[in-house]
């Protein structure tokens, strides 16, 4: 899959995540469903993309990364709050690996593989100390939620390709 394609498909799960905030399960279950589903779902090419660039570089990072990626795609899929353990340890380790390996390789600019490895610390924190509180805040998912959205729109202009400039 070419990069055009798959940023394109970063940039629609970013939205359509995005746009699931604006519906509450309970008040608009399906349409909070669909944006789920396809939000996560159109996650899939994109990580068979990444997997593409990073094996050639770093086998075991890149089979870790999909591996987390996919399983990150189907913890969301099912549904699963950004708080919810499950997500918070695939998330994290899916971001940790990654960004790991833009962060050393460049593969994609450094600085977005460094952002990347501190938002999986946050996710990690920020999450746990959310499941560990008593509190029913949603707050903590919404917020998980709106920087996994943003995230995946600043990957896909990472990835578009550009031009030489000549």
């Amino acid at each position: 899959m070419d990069l055009k394609k798959a940023a394109i498909w970063a940039l629609i799960g970013g939205v359509a995540l995005f746009g699931a905030t604006e519906f509450a399960p309970g008040f608009y279950g399906s349409w909070y469903a669909l944006l789920n589903a396809i939000g996560f779902g159109v996650l899939l090419p994109v990580i068979a993309s990444l997997h593409s660039r990073h094996e050639p570089l770093r086998r075991s990072g890149a089979v870790l990364g999909t591996i987390a990626g996919t399983c990150v795609v189907l913890v969301g899929l099912a549904g699963a709050p950004e708080t919810n353990p499950a997500s918070l340890v695939v998330r994290t380790v899916w971001w940790w690996t990654i960004g790991k390996m833009w962060a050393e390789t460049n593969i994609l600019p450094r600085a977005f593989g460094w952002i990347t490895m501190v938002g999986a610390i946050l996710f990690a924190l920020v999450g746990g100390i959310s499941a560990l509180g008593s509190s029913v805040d949603a707050s903590p998912d919404l917020a998980l939620r709106l920087l996994f959205s943003a995230w995946l729109v600043v990957l896909a202009a990472l990835m578009w390709p550009r031009r030489p400039v000549a």
